[in-house]
């Protein structure tokens, strides 16, 4: 009898661990979603396609790129699980769902992308100031 409860027990408790982390995964999703970041994970994989030439049926293409944004998903969830905690990620969500949470939303890649070229053309500054200090 004690066996039998312990194993229960120890079933529901795996259960509800499986249970949090969809929970937790879900949250994460919405969260990226809000953020803009899917559409970013989708605009780096057609990108990638891009660049590696792939042309494919688009239902299959449509496919793998679900299948890989979602596999991202799962590996990010113990990195965001290590800085925020499931309220963390309800109260951003509803930021993000505010105008200025959209607006950032909306505007992170493109400055972003605008960043990127500043970015560069500083680390060359930065390149030519320490090549600078050997001589």
């Amino acid at each position: 009898m004690k066996k039998s409860l312990f194993t229960l027990i120890f079933l529901f408790s795996i259960n509800l661990g499986f249970s949090q982390d969809d929970n937790y995964k879900n949250l994460l999703t919405d969260f990226l979603n809000a953020q803009g970041n899917i559409q970013t994970f989708d605009a780096t994989f057609n990108q990638m396609a891009d660049m590696f030439g792939v042309s494919v049926d688009e239902e299959k293409f449509k496919e793998l790129k679900t299948e890989m944004v979602a596999s991202l998903i799962e590996k990010m969830v113990p990195v965001y699980k290590n800085h925020f905690s499931e309220d963390d990620l309800k109260a951003a969500i509803l930021m993000l769902g505010s105008p200025i949470g959209k607006k950032i939303s909306e505007k992170a890649p493109i400055i972003a992308q605008e960043s990127m070229k500043v970015s560069m053309e500083w680390g060359m500054e930065i390149g030519q100031k320490m090549q600078g200090l050997l001589k």
